[in-house]
């Protein structure tokens, strides 16, 4: 069997992210101009490998594929496995039914988010062939080995749906895996040749990403994490996160993103992380994301010793109100503690924000982006919040307005780039959400006081190279929008 592990292009922007399981990213450029590697394709593309499935990992969107180079070859592959989320199903699905329109021998196999939770809207479309839901890798390994059967008992693999002539089959579900060790170190010798990822807050490339744990205990109405992934927190052993260190920098890589939702969920295990690293001497260098209050100073300190050089927070908002009725569960004073601690260990800071969220006015934006400037990041971003499938505010706005339909039909075609949803949940515009945004990034990249600094921060042409590209996105879209 010759499988096809594909990253289809989008005709909204040169560098959609896929790399997250559940994630619904936006259609938008990535206003830093950033690419990330795709782990979780490059995950799937090497169990299959390891469970003898010839398979080639494509990435229309690093690769800048056109059409014909994306198909090149396409008769000779059996199927064809896409990630894809609700701001992308629509593009995905079209991209593989031109492909199947060279091949129609090919299965289309869909996973990730929007498959997850809108099992049935994803059937109904021809071009889908098959759905998994939640979490991917034994299942599609499952599904490989029995499609290769050729007997038809793929139909019971658990985790899957398909359609059986006018009827749609959801099978039963696929247990979390408990032992996180069945999933190997991802080939990195599988991405494609030539691909060359930039990140403007990756200090060292060549640069790669990794994750240590799935799952999250949050409450957050407007994520899909918990839903995806679970709320229990399952990790990799330590030996395990030290081993694929040793990988990479056997291999040449400078720095890892680390994606986990909260890489400091464990303090003790985050400190014999780095004291592992500080002995063995591992020359990398690393970012993670670490949630308000999983963290003190004693353990920042401990991260910049051992090669982090930045954090990223999901702050979202300064209003505490906006933040209680999302069930954020932080304070405020708690996200200005930790962002005074990280400035007291060296480390530099990345904040993400979301505008929209429920209960967002005016008022509360203007606190926001007053507390930002306070707390001083080293960078921002900004999103607007979505009621994505799988979220509990998801199903908040099914409940209030039923006459979008059930969870399996709606249409997503305009979630994130019309200003409908938001309305109803947040007295502030969609387009009163965007001169918000763009606000926000004038008032705070544009400071004299901070383009200074960043000049003082070039200390060589990496540096400068790095700067100048994610600074001229970040300064055009803060000047001119999208």
């Amino acid at each position: 069997m010759k499988a096809l592990v594909l990253i289809p292009s989008s005709e909204y922007a040169d560098n959609v992210v896929r790399d997250v399981l559940y994630g619904c990213w936006c259609k938008g450029r990535r206003i830093g101009g950033g690419s990330v590697p795709p782990l979780n394709a490059l995950t799937l593309a090497t169990i299959l490998k390891n469970d003898g499935v010839v398979v080639e990992l494509r990435d229309a969107i690093e690769q800048r594929l056109s059409f014909e180079e994306l198909a090149r070859g396409i008769e000779g592959f059996d199927v064809a496995l896409v990630l894809s989320s609700s701001m992308t199903i629509d593009e995905d699905a079209v991209a593989v039914r031109r492909l199947k329109e060279r091949n129609p021998a090919l299965t289309a196999i869909f996973y990730g988010s929007h498959p997850s939770f809108m099992p049935r809207q994803c059937l109904e479309n021809p071009a889908i062939d098959i759905i998994v839901r939640m979490e991917p890798d034994l299942i599609i390994r499952d599904l490989l080995r029995a499609l290769r059967k050729g007997d038809g008992s793929w139909k019971g693999v658990r985790g899957i749906g398909y359609r059986e002539g006018n009827e749609i089959v959801l099978n039963e579900d696929y247990p979390f895996m408990d032992d996180m060790e069945e999933i190997p170190i991802a080939d990195r010798t599988l991405l494609p040749p030539g691909a060359t990822y930039f990140n403007p807050i990756v200090k060292r490339h060549p640069y790669t990403t990794s994750c240590t744990s799935r799952g999250c205990p949050g409450l957050c109405t407007f994520c899909t994490a918990p839903a995806f992934a679970g709320k229990k927190i399952r990790s990799w052993s330590v030996d395990r996160v030290i081993e694929e260190l040793r990988y990479l920098v056997g291999l040449g890589y400078r720095e890892v993103y680390y994606r986990d939702e909260t890489f400091t969920f464990s303090r003790a295990r985050v400190r014999e992380i780095c004291g592992r690293i500080v002995r063995e001497g591992l020359d990398i260098s690393w970012i993670c994301n670490v949630r308000v209050g999983s963290a003190d100073l004693e353990i920042l300190r401990a991260m910049k010793e051992a090669g982090c050089h930045l954090i990223k927070v999901g702050m979202e908002s300064g209003a505490q109100e906006v933040l209680d009725r999302s069930k954020k569960h932080i304070r405020v004073e708690q996200t200005r503690e930790l962002f005074a601690w990280a400035h007291a260990a060296g480390l530099d800071t990345h904040a993400h924000l979301m505008f929209g969220m429920p209960g967002e006015t005016g008022e509360t934006l203007d606190r926001t982006i007053a507390f930002i400037k306070e707390i001083d990041p080293t960078t921002i971003d900004i999103g607007i919040c979505s009621p994505y499938p799988g979220s509990e505010l998801f199903r908040e706005l099914l409940r209030e307005h039923p006459e979008l339909g059930d969870e399996n039909r709606l249409s997503l075609k305009d979630l994130h780039t019309a200003g409908t949803y938001n309305e109803w949940y947040t007295s502030v515009s969609r387009a009163g959400l965007e001169r918000y945004i763009r606000r926000a990034y004038r008032e705070y990249y544009l400071r004299p006081g901070y383009l200074l600094r960043w000049l003082g921060r070039m200390k060589g042409p990496e540096d400068i190279a790095r700067i100048i590209r994610g600074g001229a996105n970040v300064i055009r879209f803060s000047l001119f929008g999208d």
